[in-house]
């Protein structure tokens, strides 16, 4: 029994020794410190270099800025190195393995962002803290606001993605004298704060050596650009398909140049709008910009073009006689028009089945249904449908030839203008969005 109280005694008394109180870990303080210099590299052969790693931790992108082509990040650099100068045995000093104090007591690789925005000054600030372990490893974790330079590429501007690169050294040092290692090869992201404008889409690393050391950090972002495509491409777009429809209307409703001058004020106004919003920037400029300058260009064409037709509406046909090419012209497309509406009709009534055109009959049997062409006499069924109509055409062609007028140009025109500006606005639209997506 006194055997077995002695052994507990012992024992207590060992955990005791072995625990770290604050009058060893003054000690250890007081020993580490007592002859160290953190103007010194901390190695013990000074000839060689301090091997230093370091990552780079993404907590929020606070901004953007095309204009400027300004990236504003909050990052973390978890830099870590041995210091050759803080070893120790931790059986001596209470079983301690690690100590946390300020950064400012030891020796420090001063990072400093190589491509600032506005001011190069070393990363972090004095608040920091530092761990450092019985075997001499140090790890450091400071960081803040980042602001670096980045050239933006808005040439896809809504659909645009920028690649930014971030580049950290340490200050004053050469390659000799410290070595900077990468080990991850992309950022680290596990505590990022997700930004309403920009995705980040990925990132990786690299490492440069040559004079000094530079770590490399690119991160890849991608636009959110439904907001501005609900908000300004698509309304631009709709007003761009509108423009057109001015010919539709009639020339004596007297909205025709009302109604285009409108569209055309409804683009300047939304332009005014959209600059604001759209990065100015000319290297590259953006296609969207070309876009918009291309619609607005159709609006003041469309303009011109609709008070050009109002004047030809309201010519005299007895002092202003048509040119011949013009009326030639008018009632050749008049006659590719009547052809056509001719055999719609055809077709509609003479559907064709194995080859035999059944032609429609009445109670009696007997195959009396005519068809009329737009000279109103009638063609019978029994005819052969589309020469005769294209004879009665050019008979008719022949008979108004005298009778076009500046209306039917006019009119003839308005088809014409119609189709070739929704043309040119689907195929410039589509090509838009080929480019940009």
């Amino acid at each position: 029994m006194d055997n077995l109280i002695c052994l507990l005694i012992t024992m207590c008394s060992v955990n005791i020794a072995s625990t770290a109180t604050i009058e060893t870990t003054k000690l250890l303080f007081q020993d580490l410190f007592s002859n160290y210099s953190k103007h010194v590299l901390p190695v013990i052969d000074q000839s060689k270099p301090v091997s230093v790693n370091m990552d780079l931790s993404v907590v929020s992108i606070n901004d953007f800025d095309e204009v400027t082509g300004t990236l504003t990040i909050v990052a973390i650099l978890n830099v870590s190195w041995n210091d050759e100068s803080l070893v120790w045995d931790s059986v001596l000093y209470g079983n301690t393995t690690t100590l946390t104090f300020n950064q400012d007591l030891i020796w420090l690789p001063e990072m400093v962002l190589l491509n600032p925005a506005d001011s190069v000054e070393p990363i972090g600030n004095a608040r920091f803290k530092v761990t450092v372990t019985s075997t001499g490893g140090v790890v450091w974790a400071t960081g803040g606001l980042l602001k670096a330079a980045c050239t933006a590429d808005v040439s896809r501007f809504p659909f645009d993605q920028q690649n930014c690169t971030i580049s950290i050294s340490p200050w004053g040092y050469s390659s000799s004298q410290v070595t900077l290692t990468v080990p991850s090869r992309t950022i680290d992201f596990g505590f990022y704060c997700v930004n309403g404008e920009w995705d980040v889409t990925g990132s990786r690393t690299m490492q440069l050596s040559n004079t000094f050391d530079i770590a490399k950090y690119t991160i890849t972002i991608k636009r959110r650009h439904t907001s501005f495509l609900v908000s300004v491409v698509i309304p631009i777009i709709m007003l761009a398909f509108v423009n057109p429809f001015v010919f539709i209307l009639p020339f004596d409703s007297g909205e025709r140049v009302s109604y285009s001058i409108t569209v055309l004020l409804a683009f300047s106004v939304y332009m005014t709008v959209v600059s604001d919003r759209m990065p100015a920037s000319s290297q590259p400029m953006s296609i969207l910009a070309y876009y918009l300058l291309f619609t607005l260009s159709i609006s003041v064409l469309i303009v011109i073009v609709n008070i050009f037709q109002i004047r030809t509406y309201g010519k005299d046909n007895a002092h202003q006689p048509i040119p011949q090419c013009i009326s030639r012209t008018v009632l050749f497309l008049q006659m590719i028009y009547r052809s056509k509406k001719i055999e719609t009709k055809r077709n509609h009534l003479f559907p064709q089945e194995n080859g035999d055109i059944k032609a429609g009959k009445d109670v009696s049997g007997e195959n009396n249904l005519q068809l009329e062409d737009l000279g109103g006499s009638p063609i019978s069924s029994g005819e052969p449908l589309h020469e005769n109509a294209v004879q009665k055409g050019e008979i008719k062609a022949t008979s108004d030839q005298q009778g076009c007028t500046w209306y039917k140009v006019a009119k003839m025109a308005d088809v014409v203008y119609f189709g070739l500006f929704s043309f040119v606005t689907v195929v410039v639209t589509f090509v838009f969005f080929i480019i940009t997506t």
